[in-house]
């Protein structure tokens, strides 16, 4: 029986084991990004009012650059008011191009434009006209 029981611990301790993740240190980029990111922030600024309203822009060391602002405006019922956003975010990838995503949230959903995107292709149907 302790032997049954031992086979039991042992094969469950095994398998917790193989289970766990294994532990590799990054190299290269992996870990040059992963020490970046770890820096704090080299610009920060943050202004919000007793509304919810806010702007709020930082630089992180890795070059990125994120600029957001929240402003309310009257819902569509006209009897309260919705938060909408709308910032961009710039970085340089490693290409050497820099990309600018701009971004809005708001009654009418979420959008997101920038060149690297992509886009919704033209319908090839034509419309029909109108009588």
């Amino acid at each position: 029986m302790n032997k049954f029981i031992l086979s039991i611990t042992l094969s469950a301790l095994m398998a917790l084991a193989s289970a766990a993740p294994s532990v590799r240190p990054m190299q290269g980029r992996a870990a040059e990004l992963a020490a970046t990111r770890a820096l704090p922030a080299l610009e920060y600024e943050e202004v919000r009012d007793k509304y919810g309203q806010f702007a709020l822009r930082y630089i992180t060391a890795e070059g990125i650059v994120v600029s957001e602002r929240g402003r309310l405006v009257p819902n569509l019922k006209g009897d309260g008011y919705v938060l909408i956003t709308e910032g961009e975010i710039s970085y340089i990838s490693d290409d050497g191009k820099t990309y600018v995503t701009k971004f809005t949230a708001g009654i009418d959903g979420n959008h997101m434009e920038g060149n690297h995107l992509p886009t919704t292709p033209k319908s090839i149907v034509p419309e029909a006209p109108v009588a």
